[in-house]
């Protein structure tokens, strides 16, 4: 009689493969070393998955999912559940910072229709939905979610890959970068602090630009 073949859930070969990308990294990350995680042969998570590219595009729609159900009770304002939005994201993936950088991986996964991306889609649904009720129509609509999806994917990718290394690199560059100037002395902790300011003005100036979008297509 031939063994059943154990039932294993797809959340239980994330949150396994979650841990393999936050201790090791991304290129860590194959279906042998996920079957391995679990007990299994790589060839039961290649039956989940079909591929390495799969595996780590999922992933990162995964990891955005967290950030979803945190919004799931939001209120206040348009303006004030867009910021909400914002920063459950970069905390997401503040969380899991090597995964931040898998964006790429998901969106080809998704351009060669060998994935799905549900929480990806629900994420820029949710935010269209709020840029409409703040006010923002039609191109100024598209145009508005452009502006806020580049804001925030290309700042936690950023910020995501200097603290996945200890926020090490960043402090000496801008040491380096600052060395000639007035600028005070920078340790991980400053640039940490610097870093966070850095990432509000930007949302006061996303924000800013958002609101000249609406009014002007008022006049």
């Amino acid at each position: 009689m031939a063994t059943p073949r154990p039932s294993v859930s797809q959340e239980v070969f994330l949150e396994a493969a979650l841990r393999i990308v936050d201790d090791i990294g991304p290129e860590a990350l194959t279906t042998r070393t996920l079957g391995h995680a679990v007990g299994l042969d790589s060839t039961t998570v290649y039956r989940y998955f079909g591929s390495k590219d799969v595996l780590l595009g999922t992933l990162f729609d995964y990891v955005l999912g967290q950030a979803l159900r945190n919004c799931a009770d939001m209120s206040g304002s348009p303006e004030e559940r867009m910021r909400t939005l914002i920063h459950e994201y970069r905390l997401a993936f503040f969380a899991h910072p090597s995964t931040a950088r898998l964006n790429s991986q998901m969106a080809d996964m998704v351009a060669a229709g060998l994935g799905e991306s549900p929480n990806t889609i629900a994420f820029a649904t949710l935010a269209i939905e709020i840029l409409s009720e703040w006010g923002l129509s039609g191109e100024n609509l598209l145009l508005g979610f452009e502006m806020a999806e580049m804001f925030i994917v290309g700042a936690v990718i950023q910020e995501s890959g200097a603290r996945n290394r200890g926020m090490g690199v960043r402090t000496g560059r801008l040491t380096t970068a600052s060395t000639n100037t007035d600028a005070p002395t920078l340790d991980e902790e400053s640039v940490e602090v610097l870093s966070n300011k850095a990432f509000d003005l930007g949302i006061e100036g996303l924000f800013s630009a958002l609101r000249s979008l609406r009014d002007t297509q008022s006049e």
